[in-house]
C-alpha cells in the first residue's frame, strides 16, 4: 500500500474565511479558549505563535489591523468533508483523520492518474485554487504517511520518492510528535529514548513492556507489522461546491467558465459515485448584498455537464445582478442511483438530440410550466385516459398500444347531424369499422358509447360515437 496524507495546518483559519483573500490587509488570528489556535503566515511572520495568549497577541500586533476570530470546529468539519468529498474521483479508499488531515490510499490508482508525480501536481493546483494550505507525506501505512507530513512540512508538489527505508526516513523525527501518547513518550524520554532512531532500535518485546499496548499497536501500525482492514468511503447522496473568481463582475458571460468548471468536477463525482440528479441550485455570491439562487431542472435525471451548462446559461441570459459577483456556488441534493442505457453500437443516432434535451432547452426559454408531458391512466372514458402534469419530470414508456386510438382528441365530444340515416360532419360520413362500447360510471352518472371510425368525403378518418342513452351522435378524435 502506498498513502497519502493530506495536513491542513491552518484549516480552523481556512475554515472561517469564506472566500480567497484578494488583496486584503487584515492580519487573521484563530483565537480557541483566549489561547492562539493558527494564523496567517504574515501573523507568523510578527512572532506570534501557536499557544500564545489572546493578551499578548494584541500587544504584539497593537497598530496592526487585527481580526481575531472564534474557533468553529464544526466548520473545520465540514471543509474537510468537502476536500474528501472532491478526493473521492482520485480515490475511493480514504478518511478523514484527526481533525485536520485526509489519508487517501493511492498505490491502486497510480497508473490512472499518471504516476505519482502527475497525482501530486494535480493535487495541488487543486488546493491552490481552493485557497487551501496543506503539507503532505507518502508512506506505506496511515500513520507513516502522518508522521512525515507533520515533521517534513513539505508542499504536496515538493514531495519526490526518495526511495529510503521506512526506518531511514522516521529515524530523525522526535517521539515528542506522538502527543496523544504523552505517557509513553514521557517514560521512554526516562531512558533517553527521545527520537525514533532510538526507538526502532529498541525489539519489539521491549517496547511492549515499556509502554501501554496502545502504544505498542500504533508502531506495529507504523511499521506495516500488522494489516488493517479497510473500507472504501461511501459518499453522501449530495454534493456541494464553490468557485471564487477572484474579481467581481456584473457579466453573465464572465461567469460561464467558473460555472462550467464546477460542472466538470460534479460530473466526475456523479460517474464515481454511479449517480445522477435531475436538478442543480446555483448560488451567485455577491461582494455585498444578498445571495441570488437559480434553480435548473431538467425532464430527466443524468450527468452531462454539456447539458446542464446550456440549460444555465439559457436561464442566466434572463437574469441581471445588481451587485459585483464574486463567487459562485454549486449544489444538488437530488441525487438517484444511474440507469444503465443503451447504447447504440453503430453510432447512427449520434446526431439525433434526445427528446429530454429539447424538452429542457424549451422549458429554460419559455419556463418550467410552459412545457408539459402528457401521461396515461387507467380510465374507460377516452376524455380521462390522459392527463398533462409539468412537474412530472419523467415518464415510463408504455409498449402495450391501444387500437383503433385517434392521436388528437377533441377537449369535448362536438355533436354530429344527422339526416335520416346519413350523418354529417364537414360533409357527409361513412363508417368503415366499429362499434366499439365503453361504460363507465354506472355507480354515479351512467355513461354507454359505441364508437365508430368514420371517413369524410375528403378520406379524413374521424373517431365518432353514439350515445346510447340520448341516442345522439358526437364527433371525438381526428386521426392522424
Amino acid at each position: 500500500m502506498l498513502w497519502l496524507c493530506l495536513h491542513f495546518p491552518k484549516l480552523p483559519l481556512e475554515a472561517l474565511i469564506l472566500k480567497p483573500s484578494f488583496g486584503d490587509a487584515n492580519l487573521r488570528v484563530v483565537i480557541e479558549a483566549s489561547r492562539v489556535v493558527t494564523c496567517d503566515d504574515e501573523v507568523e511572520a510578527l512572532g506570534v505563535t501557536t499557544g500564545l495568549k489572546q493578551s499578548t497577541v494584541s500587544g504584539l500586533l497593537s497598530g496592526h489591523p487585527l481580526q481575531l476570530l472564534s474557533r468553529d470546529r464544526e466548520k473545520e468539519h465540514q471543509a474537510l468533508k468537502r476536500l474528501r468529498q472532491w478526493a473521492y474521483s482520485i480515490t475511493p479508499t480514504l478518511s478523514l483523520w484527526r481533525d485536520d488531515c485526509l489519508q487517501l490510499e493511492i498505490s491502486r490508482c497510480l497508473l490512472v492518474h499518471g504516476g505519482l508525480e502527475a497525482l501530486l501536481k494535480k493535487i495541488a493546483i487543486e488546493f491552490d485554487q481552493r485557497g487551501f494550505s496543506v503539507f503532505a507525506g507518502v508512506g506505506p501505512s496511515r500513520e507513516s504517511a502522518w508522521l512525515l507530513s507533520q515533521f517534513n512540512r513539505a508542499s504536496v508538489a515538493s514531495i519526490a520518492d526518495q526511495g529510503l527505508p521506512l526506518e531511514s526516513q522516521l529515524s530523525p523525527i522526535p517521539l515528542s510528535y506522538l502527543d496523544e501518547f504523552p505517557k509513553d513518550t514521557a517514560a521512554l524520554a526516562k531512558a533517553g529514548i527521545r527520537t525514533f532512531k532510538e526507538l526502532l532500535t529498541l525489539p519489539s518485546t521491549s517496547v511492549k513492556q515499556r509502554c501501554s499496548h496502545e502504544f505498542s499497536s500504533w508502531i506495529d501500525r507504523l511499521l506495516c507489522r500488522v494489516e488493517v482492514a479497510l473500507e472504501d468511503f461511501q459518499p453522501d447522496p449530495e454534493y456541494n461546491d464553490i468557485a471564487w473568481l477572484g474579481y467581481g463582475s456584473k457579466n453573465n458571460q464572465e461567469l460561464i467558465p467558473a460555472m462550467e468548471a464546477l460542472l466538470e468536477k460534479l460530473s466526475l463525482f456523479l460517474r464515481h459515485t454511479q449517480l445522477e440528479t435531475p436538478q442543480l441550485r446555483w448560488v451567485f455570491i455577491p461582494t455585498q448584498g444578498q445571495h441570488t439562487a437559480l434553480d435548473i431542472r431538467s425532464s430527466e435525471c443524468h450527468n452531462n455537464p454539456k447539458r446542464w451548462l446550456e440549460q444555465s446559461q439559457l436561464k442566466l441570459d434572463q437574469m441581471t445582478f445588481e451587485d459585483l459577483i464574486e463567487g459562485i456556488q454549486l449544489e444538488a441534493c437530488e441525487l438517484a442511483p444511474a440507469r444503465h442505457r443503451t447504447q447504440d453500437l453503430f453510432l447512427e443516432s449520434k446526431h439525433q438530440e434526445p427528446l429530454s434535451q429539447l424538452i429542457d432547452r424549451l422549458r429554460s426559454r419559455l419556463g418550467f410550466q410552459s412545457v408539459t408531458h402528457i401521461y396515461e391512466r387507467a380510465e374507460h372514458l377516452p376524455e380521462f385516459c390522459s392527463y398533462a402534469d409539468p412537474n412530472q419530470l419523467t415518464t415510463e414508456a408504455d409498449d402495450a398500444s391501444t387500437p383503433n386510438r385517434p392521436f388528437w382528441l377533441l377537449t369535448a365530444p362536438q355533436p354530429i347531424s344527422q339526416r335520416g340515416n346519413q350523418l354529417y360532419w364537414m360533409d357527409a360520413l361513412d363508417i368503415v369499422k366499429g362499434p366499439e362500447r365503453l361504460e363507465d360510471y354506472w355507480w354515479s352518472q351512467p355513461t354507454s358509447r359505441d364508437y365508430y371510425i368514420a371517413k369524410t368525403g375528403c378520406g379524413q378518418p374521424v373517431w365518432i360515437f353514439q350515445d346510447r342513452h340520448s341516442r345522439c351522435w358526437f364527433l371525438h378524435g381526428l386521426f392522424d
